[in-house]
């Protein structure tokens, strides 16, 4: 074999590697994405849960707030754990919806992974063309744009999702203490 030979295949092993790699990376990433969103939408249907199980006991509920009076300590402490409670599934909801919401990474590169322009601009036919001209440098710059705007995405999604958790935290904790204040009124 060849020197010329041995260079060339050298080179073909290290492109392989290089989309073996890339290739990985972006199943990993696609995956961190798909969990984001889904830790978010159980989280938002515990919170729905919760507060469905709140509401199916509001008779036990209305007598045991009416038995409070607002200018105590218990009474203050009860209205503004419930004001916290209602606040933080507010918040929980508007940064669950951020999170579960399409993202995108704009980047400066026209990428063949997915289609820019509409069907009616850019046909099937040209964009097969395109494929088949790519060389495998073109398909590792591809991959690597791709893979650059999904961690973009998962960056994105990761900052909303830890705000959901943080008052998801908040709004069992604050429910917590206001059905311990609740179960120590005498009824």
């Amino acid at each position: 074999m060849s020197d010329k030979q041995n260079i060339d295949s050298i080179k073909e092993q290290s492109n392989e590697i290089k989309q073996s790699f890339l290739s990985s990376a972006i199943v990993d990433i696609s995956t961190y994405i798909q969990l984001a969103d889904t830790k978010v939408s159980i989280i938002m249907g515990s919170l729905v849960a919760l507060t469905a199980g709140i509401i199916s006991c509001y008779e036990l509920i209305e007598r045991l707030v009416n038995k409070l009076k607002p200018c105590t300590w218990t009474g203050t402490i009860f209205i503004v754990l419930a004001l916290f409670y209602m606040l933080s599934v507010l918040m929980v909801f508007i940064f669950g919806i951020l999170t579960i919401r399409g993202h995108e990474s704009i980047i400066n590169y026209k990428s063949k992974w997915f289609l820019v322009n509409s069907t009616k601009e850019y046909f099937f036919d040209t964009y097969l063309q395109d494929i088949k001209a790519m060389t495998d440098e073109d398909i590792i710059e591809n991959m690597a744009a791709e893979l650059y705007k999904l961690n973009d995405i998962n960056r994105q999604k990761s900052k909303t999702m830890k705000w959901v958790m943080f008052f998801f935290a908040i709004a069992i904790v604050t429910l917590f203490i206001v059905g311990f204040l609740l179960m120590n009124i005498n009824i």
